[in-house]
């Protein structure tokens, strides 16, 4: 075994151990520490033990890393479902049944943030709309079985008047 391998380890257990060698956090800021925790897949709390920093710091860092990495809608989503877990799994389900794909998720997370009541009152007039469209088609359904078979009755009572003229027809030709 060498000494550099002795080393490592002895960082490992100390926890200064760092899987790039490239990068020595040492003399870094706490913010740059806890920047690279996250990109290495560390949990909020992992960070918060690690750097001894309060759980309002480090949800400032995580929003920090997350606009570093472009994701700008993940902060707002954070806020918004941050203790409704049943609205996360929502999104899970229609993301996972391919019901909803990421760009229709963000935009009703836009639509949720700006415009819920209006698009609420949207869906119940159109709902309503709906539901009177239904009830005038089927009123209109019955107004056309009617007919038909008003039509049909008219059919009828052609054939039996044209067979009572054909039968007076061939009365007059019988006759001198």
């Amino acid at each position: 075994m060498s000494f550099g391998d002795i080393g490592k380890i002895i960082h490992r257990i100390d926890g200064q151990a760092n899987d790039d060698p490239d990068i020595d956090l040492g003399n870094k800021s706490k913010e740059t520490k806890a920047l690279w925790l996250f990109e290495n897949g560390k949990r909020p709390i992992d960070v918060a033990i690690e750097l001894d920093i309060p759980y309002s710091e480090v949800t400032e860092l995580e929003q920090e890393y997350w606009a570093l990495l472009q994701l700008y809608e993940l902060p707002l989503v954070y806020q918004e479902l941050k203790y409704d877990f049943d609205s996360f799994e929502l999104f899970k389900l229609f993301k996972k049944n391919k019901m909803l794909n990421k760009p229709q998720i963000l935009k009703i997370l836009r639509y949720v943030g700006h415009d819920l009541p209006s698009l609420e009152s949207k869906i119940r007039k159109l709902t309503s709309d709906v539901r009177d469209l239904e009830l005038r088609k089927k009123d209109l359904n019955n107004t056309i079985m009617l007919q038909r078979s008003q039509l049909f009755d008219l059919g009828q009572a052609i054939i039996r008047y044209q067979s009572a003229i054909d039968s007076k027809k061939q009365q007059l030709m019988r006759m001198p």
